[in-house]
């Protein structure tokens, strides 16, 4: 697996394999466009330019047989430059297909065809902090290390009717003299999977991922109860779940949205918390369990009282008119709130960063130790956009100052998930990230599963490296819901097999037995992370594949989200295991039909399927916890 580059005359610099190009005539770029050079100087390993604006020095390091690393310097500028290209619509050769980071929850992600990417529009083509490009035989994987100052982003240009490629960092027109960025890798491997682990291993090293805590699995009161959660209805609840005969070992008791006044006073309590969280936490805590508290910590809403005393904590545009993120005179009101429009925090400003940090420390102290943080790509705005009130960062460098002091407020013992947030500027703070669209009872619709479903195969390669995936709640109930059975059962087993947090939002008390057995059956044992086999492929079936070396067992889960039966067979090669497996289906306990050392499948729209591989047709299936089937 030998990668190479090569450095031309004018410049420009080329990527190979062996003697197959991969990526020609790469030449950096500024602002979207090409540098326009006085000069260009190179020698083996680095390359010089000057032009008008400043000076441009790349330098190359062979790391390993397969991977080449790219440094970029600039010095001497006498112009602010919103985004720089390490390399500028570079050509590509034989490309097959890309894999597509998101920036963030609900984004696009995943592989994509060649024909697929060359239909799609332009937003649709970017990828964020890495890519990995599919030729023949190989992959190549590009990824900055670190992401702590400037957004970093891969967007494929058509030119021609060929697809190129760009990597950019967004340097957001601050001021600077003399800066070098992160370091870009490239990587070459036999597949994509194995170029993404790569990738997402290395970032979590440089950004001190936080991957100790144990696999999540709690309850959110958001689901069911939405934003009119209260008090009385905490109490119930808690009440129902310690009469259950047996109930589910739930770490977290999460509050959601609606229990303050408006967003901002997050300190304050409404009419449906009257004693204040601090009373509630302690119910929470006393009864075994331990509290956690939703907060919107960017968003201010303009009847708050933050808002109607601190408005100069607000951010505001370049021309002086405050950033309305939000403007709600028209129905329907978000969470029944009267606020008319919502405003956002500008934690450059030291009065309004301590008022983040009283916030946390306050909550912490009244007793939570789980905080899921909303709506943060509120706080990651361009610098170039905004006027704040201490200005000279990125967007980037602001955020994560304002995670920084939230991490120390909250402790290193308490359990952080992120929503609705850019993924990797929160390595190193989350325990645990939201990944797709809320979810809803119906499977059609702005509230059905597609987002989450893409989401969690797509970003399948941060989970359990970055943090764990949070692809939201498991729905369980069969009352108040349009989802049918099957449906039901399919969402909850892909959560489960995803190795995604585990979490429900339904009054558990109130659920039938097999519901109820149903969630304690998806307990997560340790974190586990599958293998997909067909990543990269646009297949209408989801496959993932759990494999136990040590008990030569593994775990098969076939989902069919399409509105049409699945009828096909998947060779034991493509799934990752000998001829000498035998397939046992959950549902029956009878062995898989074979065809030609072939898995025969017929699965029903919406459905699922899921298989215990065994090298002993007489194992047994466990049905009281999933993870049992993989152990002795």
């Amino acid at each position: 697996m030998k990668l190479q580059f090569q450095i031309q005359d004018n410049g420009s610099f080329s990527i190979y394999h062996r003697e197959t190009p991969l990526l020609l005539d790469c030449f950096p770029g500024i602002n979207g466009r090409p540098i326009r050079i006085l000069s260009v100087s190179s020698n083996q390993n680095t390359i010089s330019y000057q032009t008008k604006q400043g000076n441009i020095c790349f330098t190359f390091c062979q790391e390993a047989e397969s991977q080449i690393s790219i440094l970029v310097h600039l010095f001497d500028f006498t112009i602010a430059i919103h985004d720089f290209s390490i390399f500028e619509s570079a050509l590509t050769s034989n490309l097959k297909g890309i894999y597509q980071a998101a920036l963030g929850m609900g984004g696009n992600t995943g592989y994509r065809s060649i024909q697929t990417a060359l239909s799609s529009t332009q937003d649709l083509r970017i990828s964020y902090g890495l890519t990995s490009l599919k030729y023949h035989q190989v992959c190549l994987t590009a990824f900055a290390e670190e992401h702590k100052q400037y957004l970093n982003s891969y967007d494929f240009p058509i030119c021609q009717g060929q697809l190129n490629v760009s990597a950019r960092f967004d340097l957001e027109n601050i001021p600077f003299k003399d800066i070098t960025l992160p370091k870009v890798n490239l990587t070459l491997t036999k597949n994509m999977e194995e170029g993404l682990e790569h990738a997402t291993t290395t970032i979590a090293s440089h950004m001190n991922a936080r991957t100790h805590q144990p696999a999540a699995y709690h309850w959110c009161s958001w689901y069911y109860y939405y934003h009119n959660f209260d008090f009385l209805q905490l109490q119930a609840f808690i009440k129902g779940l310690n009469h259950l005969t047996e109930k589910p070992p739930i770490r977290y008791i999460q509050i959601d949205a609606g229990y303050f006044p408006s967003c901002g006073d997050w300190l304050v309590e409404n009419e449906r918390w009257s004693g204040g969280l601090s009373c509630a936490f302690n119910h929470i805590q006393k009864s075994g369990y331990q509290a956690g508290i939703w907060v919107g910590i960017f968003m201010v809403g303009c009847r708050s009282k933050l808002y109607q005393e601190h408005p100069d904590w607000m951010l505001y545009h370049t021309d002086g008119t405050i950033c309305r993120e939000w403007i709600t005179d028209n129905e329907p009101k978000p969470w029944g709130y009267q606020d008319e429009e919502y405003y956002i925090l500008d934690t450059s400003h030291p009065e309004a960063m301590n008022y983040v940090r009283m916030v946390f420390r306050t909550l912490k102290s009244w007793g939570a130790t789980m905080f899921k943080t909303d709506f943060m790509f509120w706080g990651l705005q361009d610098s170039s956009k905004v006027k704040r009130y201490t200005p000279g960062k990125t967007s980037l460098e602001y955020f994560r100052d304002t995670l920084d002091v939230i991490r120390q407020e909250i402790g290193e013992e308490s359990y952080w998930l992120g929503c609705i947030a850019p993924f990797l500027p929160f390595v190193g703070y989350a325990d645990a990230m939201r990944i797709g669209g809320d979810v809803g009872t119906t499977w059609k619709g702005d509230f059905g599963p597609q987002n989450m479903i893409t989401t969690l195969v797509g970003n399948n390669y941060t989970n359990h490296i970055y943090y764990q995936n949070d692809s939201d709640a498991v729905l369980l109930r069969d009352f108040h819901i349009r989802l049918t059975h099957d449906e039901m059962m399919s969402l909850a087993m892909l959560t489960a097999i995803s190795g995604s947090c585990i979490y429900a939002s339904d009054p558990l008390y109130k659920l039938s037995a097999q519901r109820l057995q149903l969630f304690q059956y998806i307990q997560p044992d340790i974190r586990r992370k599958p293998f997909l086999p067909f990543l990269e492929e646009e297949r209408p079936e989801i496959v993932m594949v759990h494999r136990e070396e040590s008990t030569h067992k593994g775990i098969v889960f076939l989902f069919n989200r399409t509105d049409e039966t699945i009828i096909t067979t998947y060779s034991l090669e493509q799934l990752g295991f000998t001829n000498d497996y035998c397939f046992l289906d959950f549902k029956d306990h009878t062995a898989c039909p074979m065809v030609e050392q072939k898995l025969f499948v017929n699965i029903r729209p919406h459905s699922c399927k899921l298989f215990l591989a065994t090298c002993n047709p007489n194992d047994t299936i466990d049905y009281q916890r999933i993870w049992n089937n993989l152990k002795a």
